[in-house]
């Protein structure tokens, strides 16, 4: 009898918990879903940037859900022209809630275009698949703005870039038309620095395929201009201006030597209101050349760079002399 009773305790014992451990599968809360995201995706990717280099801003505007990394699917090195940037954002439901997105149209984007949606992780993460803007409209990076005491305005050429915007200021204050346009990478201000004052001007680059997409405002420096600079300036006889020189000729290979007996390498040179290149030896260089991620045709007979036209070899040439749909 008492062994039946100890047996009987044991039966009831694991019976009881049994039931307290059943309890809590019961009494579990009811997870409540997420129907539709919203998402802000903000991107600064220069072209030529190496990959993971890029700045790409998300945030989400709705609630019970948050971001929480993103991954690059494109396949690379760094970013390229012919590159539509590709990126799986994760996103993490907050504890009692998951994922249950129907329709894409449940995907709510800014900066971005939607590709797919797939959750995982009991739908407690949504992986969110996404195309940023065409490389094709972004720039290059920012470079050096110079600004001489001769009322000459320079800048290295931007990648994407078509054309420029600038604005010049005089003690602070804009100096003529709000902008002024130019597809070249210099600007003559002679006209409006003839003036005594601080001096400054800012450039920013306009992409060639989508002009409402622009570059950051490059500044140069502060430069003063005295009145007797300001008279030489109307005079023409300031420093700064274009330097003028003669072409030589030196083992049947082109040069230009300045009247200071200097010459331009490795560089770019504006002479006789047409652009020049020169090699590492200072020598006039024809055909193809890369610059800056950009291609250009300098003629094979006057070494002068060509533009809105078709190479010799069958390539058309931009207005500003870039090579197009490369």
């Amino acid at each position: 009898m008492y062994n039946w009773k100890k047996i009987c305790g044991i039966f009831f014992v694991t019976a009881a918990m049994a039931g307290i451990i059943a309890v809590p599968s019961f009494a579990a809360v009811k997870r409540k879903k997420i129907s539709s995201v919203s998402i802000d995706v903000e991107s600064h990717i220069e072209l030529g940037e190496r990959y993971g280099d890029e700045e790409i801003e998300i945030t989400t505007r709705g609630k019970y859900y948050s971001f929480d990394y993103y991954e690059i699917e494109n396949v690379g090195f760094e970013w390229m022209e012919d590159d539509v940037p590709e990126i799986i954002i994760y996103l993490s439901a907050d504890d009692g809630y998951y994922f249950s997105l129907t329709k894409a149209s449940a995907v709510k984007l800014t900066g971005a275009t939607y590709v797919r949606a797939a959750t995982q992780d009991n739908k407690e993460t949504l992986k969110l698949q996404v195309k940023l803007t065409p490389m094709k409209e972004m720039l290059g990076a920012e470079t050096e703005v110079v600004l001489t005491d001769g009322g000459y305005a320079s800048w290295d050429a931007i990648q994407g870039a078509g054309s420029y915007e600038l604005r010049l200021y005089r003690n602070d204050t804009g100096v003529g038309p709000v902008y002024q346009t130019t597809d070249q990478v210099y600007y003559d201000y002679t006209t409006q620095m003839s003036k005594p004052g601080s001096y400054r001007v800012k450039v920013r680059a306009v992409n060639k395929k989508n002009t409402e997409s622009k570059g950051k405002w490059m500044e140069s420096e502060v430069i003063t201009i005295s009145a007797d600079m300001a008279d030489a300036i109307r005079n023409g006889t300031a420093p700064g201006l274009p330097v003028k020189g003669k072409w030589k000729i030196t083992d049947e290979r082109w040069w230009y030597e300045h009247d200071d007996g200097t010459y331009t390498k490795n560089d770019w040179e504006l002479i006789d209101k047409q652009w020049y290149f020169f090699d590492e030896e200072g020598y006039m260089v024809t055909g193809w050349i890369e610059w800056n991620g950009e291609k250009y045709y300098l003629d094979d007979q006057t070494g002068a760079m060509l533009k809105n036209t078709t190479t010799p070899d069958g390539y058309l040439l931009d207005d500003s002399g870039h090579l197009k749909n490369h």
